[in-house]
């Protein structure tokens, strides 16, 4: 097993000693181990969205449009990262006769979790083009009506109020001169259907529909397009240019899929990244996509040309392989479509940064263009504070908006804070909604420029009456808001008491105490109780708060220290929510943002350096030595530059690249893949188990026979199969023995052997050549 310490992980044969001195060398040269830090609180789910991806299937289709069309249909199906989205494929044509229907429903309304992304990876296959007996005119009107029944029936109790979108793929443009459906007069029949269009629009305006058109070749009509994006809804997230809709053309099908998941990203309120494409990957490529800090959800989109020749692999920012599903590092990962054109890993809470898409083209197969694409969208939670907590009608309030994202907690960022727009609207009883727009540039309210909380001034309306409610909206490229109210009652006018939350310590240590202060001024003639409350800090709270409420009497103003003790085991990271006094009948006097940061315990070598630096100086060199000799074992024994090569019938089939990262052992299987036997990677029991022996391969099968592979030769397995072997590492020479142990007889034959050779020089004969060992292929990682 793998460790990132560098000086653990000795193996058990090495010896006591080793184990102790490598647990010392870890308390003695790093620092103690830091509590671990808690996955962050989870970031508010994605807000799911429901679409249908409308596909012209007219005569004038190419085989390869057809095909740009369904990897473009399965980008979107398989890109989205809602689980609780709905996604459907209908192509289109038109109706030639009577009886037959203008649309096919390729792929019916499906919701996007796992087993659905799945059966949508595999139904956008039929995706065809029609002949001109099924009608292959382009009947738009039809295909629209088609999306807008569907997405009708779509909502349900899980999500009532999801964004409903049509994406509609053409290389032409409207034409329904075969359709008996729009008149008798073959003359009057496009007329005819330009009306019925413009109804459909209309209808997709009133059922709060988007219309994202896209049109490749060149047979568009490119007005006709930007009629159906204006016509159609416009986004929640229309301020922001990206997210308007609107029409797009390419000149032919190959640009159709990014096109597409660009209007795509833009109708989700989400971004991509750029993608990276390889023209020819003939061997190996690694692309790169970006996922920045405020991302919560994303997911990384592989475009293959033949899919069965290629194995993707996928690494984080810190160069780690991730699970193609289940979870590891904070992140949640689910790959599918790995068998189609199209595949999609799907993740949640990614780790920001570059991450690396390994290409792998299988041994034997032409290059091809491979492309890799991040779609991803940031949900930022919001918390609101006012000053007063509760304003009466005609009064100014102060509105303090701190966003926080799911990893980071506050949002700080530069690049990531120009780029969002904050505003609070405030409603209640007795007047029309108010509309503020907040800043962070640092003047007041403002505390502070760029610390990610947004300030502003509401003055409640003099008409309001009852409760108010204060919701704030962010508008960002990429972002949306959980938008979470916060209500407050009017004011008590008789109220005599006023005061503060304040805050001296920012970082605190498990097991520490931060400290700030309360403030409370009681000008009334009786006693008062106030009480300290947290909220919005969720299932974090790993803290106690001291006083819990504070007595101050009557004409009495008190400053009480406050206390936030956290536990021995509080987990490292940012402790969000807000802190508030409030009066026995819970209205709130004063308001905070608890901004706190868990921060990991000294180690403990910078706890007791002076005690221990000689000691673990000399541990340090005992430790260094000893694991020379073992990683000298270790890599004696190690298989990583192994290659495995599959033969059938004296024809090589497969080749297999040991893992990476050393180990004296692994497993792998034998299976048919596109109807040809290959090698795969596999640790399950019940396996191949494959070790170096002497100078060449020793082979376990699942029967448990062992086979031995001499180097440059193979050992047959079963049906025609026989397993052979490269290695990237060249033949050792035999060790050296010491001058008082090497035999005779070995001297002997040595000096005879060069002997011979010398002959050979001399007179000029080379003797038969060595056989031609097998070369390594340039290898490739299979699957995680």
């Amino acid at each position: 097993m793998q460790t990132d310490r560098p000086c653990a992980g000795f193996p058990g044969h090495a010896g006591r000693l080793v184990l102790s001195l490598a647990l010392m060398c870890g308390l003695l040269l790093l620092p103690a181990a830091s509590p671990s830090r808690a996955a962050p609180a989870p970031a508010p789910d994605p807000a799911p969205v429901d679409f249908v991806v409308l596909v012209d299937e007219s005569g004038s289709l190419s085989p390869q449009d057809v095909t740009a069309e369904r990897a473009a249909a399965s980008m979107l199906t398989l890109g989205e990262f809602s689980p609780r989205s709905r996604a459907a494929v209908v192509g289109f044509g038109s109706q030639s006769e009577r009886g037959r229907r203008p649309v096919d429903v390729v792929c019916p309304l499906t919701r996007a979790d796992t087993a659905g992304r799945e059966r949508l990876s595999t139904c956008v296959s039929g995706i065809r083009p029609r002949t001109a007996a099924e009608g292959n005119g382009t009947d738009f009107p039809a295909a629209i009506t088609q999306g807008l029944s569907m997405l009708r029936t779509a909502g349900d109790a899980a999500a009532p109020a999801a964004p409903k979108i049509l994406f509609l793929l053409t290389d032409g443009r409207l034409d329904v001169r075969d359709s008996p459906n729009y008149g008798p007069d073959a003359d009057r029949r496009n007329d005819n259907a330009a009306k019925a269009l413009t109804t459909a629009v209309a209808q997709a305006r009133a059922d709060r529909v988007q219309i994202w058109p896209l049109g490749f070749g060149d047979g568009i009509d490119r007005s006709q397009l930007d009629a159906l994006a204006s016509g159609g809804y416009q986004t929640r997230c229309a301020a922001l240019p990206s997210a308007r809709p609107r029409a797009r053309v390419t000149p032919d099908s190959d640009a159709v899929s990014k096109a597409l998941l660009q209007a795509f990203a833009g109708a989700r309120c989400a971004r991509t990244s750029p993608d990276q494409a390889q023209d020819t990957v003939t061997t190996t490529a690694d692309l790169s996509v970006t996922i920045p800090p405020v991302a919560s959800d994303g997911s990384i989109v592989v475009v293959k040309e033949r899919p069965e020749a290629v194995a993707v692999t996928y690494y984080d920012p810190e160069g780690r392989k991730v699970p193609l599903r289940g979870s590891a590092h904070g992140s949640a990962f689910e790959l599918v479509g790995q068998d189609g054109p199209v595949e999609s890993l799907r993740i949640r809470d990614p780790h920001p940064g570059t991450w690396r898409v390994h290409v792998e083209v299988l041994g034997g197969s032409a290059g091809q263009q491979v492309s890799a694409t991040a779609l991803w969208q940031g949900v930022l939670r919001s918390f609101i504070v006012l000053d007063p907590p509760s304003p009466a009608p005609g009064q100014k309030a102060a509105v303090h908006v701190l966003l926080q994202t799911a990893r980071d907690a506050r949002l700080t960022d530069p690049g990531q804070l120009a780029g969002i727009g904050v505003s609070v609207s405030l409603t209640g009883k007795g007047f029309t909604p108010v509309e503020t727009r907040l800043t962070d540039d640092g003047r007041p309210p403002d505390h502070a420029a760029g610390d990610g909380e947004f300030s502003g001034t509401v003055t409640v309306p003099a008409a309001a009456d009852g409760e108010l409610e204060f919701v704030g909206h962010m508008v960002g490229e990429g972002i949306t808001g959980d938008e979470r109210p916060y209500r407050t009652t009017p004011p008590d006018p008789l109220s005599p008491l006023a005061g503060s939350v304040q805050f001296e310590d920012r970082r605190v240590e498990p097991g520490g105490t931060a400290r700030g202060l309360v403030k409370v001024h009681n000008s009334g003639s009786a006693a008062r109780t106030v009480r300290v409350v947290l909220a919005d800090a969720g299932d974090r709270v790993s803290f106690t708060i001291s006083p819990q409420q504070v007595r101050v009497g009557a004409g009495q103003q008190l400053s009480v220290p406050l206390t936030l003790r956290f536990a021995e085991d509080a987990p490292t990271g940012p402790v969000p929510g807000t802190v508030s006094l409030r009066d026995e009948r819970g209205r709130p006097v004063a308001q905070s943002f608890l901004i706190l940061q868990v921060v990991p315990r000294p180690g403990f070598l910078e706890r007791n350096a002076p005690a221990v630096g000689v000691g673990s100086a000399v541990l340090a060199l005992l430790a260094l030595v000893l694991a020379l000799r073992w990683q000298g074992r270790r890599r004696s024994r190690d298989v990583s530059t192994l290659q495995l090569i599959l033969h059938q019938h004296g024809a090589e089939r497969s080749r297999l690249r040991a893992p990476a990262g050393g180990g004296a052992e692994f497993g792998f299987q034998v299976r048919s893949a596109g109807g040809a036997p290959r090698l795969f990677l596999d640790d399950s029991p019940g396996r191949y188990r494959a070790r170096r022996f002497r100078d060449g391969l020793a082979v376990r099968t699942p029967d448990g026979e062992r086979l031995t592979v001499p180097r440059g030769r193979t050992a047959a397995l079963r049906d025609g199969l026989a397993l052979g072997f490269a290695d990237t590492r060249s033949t050792a020479p035999a060790p050296r023995r010491g001058p008082g142990r090497r035999s005779s007889a070995a001297t002997a034959e040595a000096a005879a052997a060069s002997a011979a050779r010398g002959r050979r020089r001399r007179s000029g004969a080379t003797g038969a050549p060595p056989p031609e060992p097998m070369s390594a292929k340039q290898p490739y990682d299979d699957a995680f």
